[in-house]
């Protein structure tokens, strides 16, 4: 199985990481193009996060990590849209997308790209939020849309409708550090929800 990971990049060397992880970094170069080079390193922790998630679900699985945010957590749609592109075209069976994008400039081109990942046969995963309706790629046909709710046991997914779940927005627990001060929110209910989809195509004919 092979698992993209759009966020912050991925450290591949973390204690809850470590295994068969590729990837790249989008970005915009100086002349405003988009540009891909080998290094998706994860300087904020967040994409790092989700994939540990992902691993102690699937230790053999690969994952490819493209990480589409600066040093500075900034992205464009323009960056979200050419990641799920390149997950696709490294044929990833499901694809983490915990990223919202507001309707608006840019919100077609990652529409389209959502769509041309959907059809080549990729799963896409992506949070939905109360406050945040009509925001991409949630909130795009045939992308599975995942709210957060910690009334929900720890490995809990629950099915709100079709192409939509509801799952706990909590990572793993670090020795380190306390709940509370640890990453929490709609990410890691994505992350739980591809895990759930996963293991449910692992059990199909």
């Amino acid at each position: 199985m092979k698992i993209g990971i759009i966020d912050t990049g991925v450290n591949a060397w973390h204690s809850h990481v470590r295994g068969w992880v590729t990837g790249c970094r989008i970005f915009l170069g100086t002349d405003g193009t988009l540009q891909e080079d080998g290094d998706f390193r994860d300087p904020v922790g967040h994409g790092t996060a989700v994939a540990g998630v992902i691993r102690a679900a699937f230790p053999e699985a690969e994952i490819f990590a493209v990480r589409v945010f600066a040093d500075s957590g900034t992205t464009y749609p323009s960056l979200v849209a050419r990641g799920v592109l390149r997950a696709a075209a490294e044929e990833c069976d499901f694809v983490n997308v915990s990223i919202s994008v507001a309707p608006g400039a840019g919100a077609d081109t990652l529409a389209a790209a959502c769509a041309a990942a959907i059809e080549s046969g990729c799963a896409l995963v992506a949070p939905a939020r109360t406050d945040r309706p009509g925001w991409l790629p949630a909130s795009l046909p045939g992308v599975y849309a995942v709210a957060a709710d910690d009334s929900l046991a720890f490995d809990e997914v629950r099915a709100d409708g079709p192409a939509q779940l509801a799952a706990p927005g909590r990572p793993r627990d670090l020795a380190q550090a306390p709940f509370h001060l640890n990453l929490h929110g709609p990410s890691f209910a994505c992350a739980r929800a591809l895990v759930h989809l996963a293991r449910r195509a692992e059990r199909a004919p």
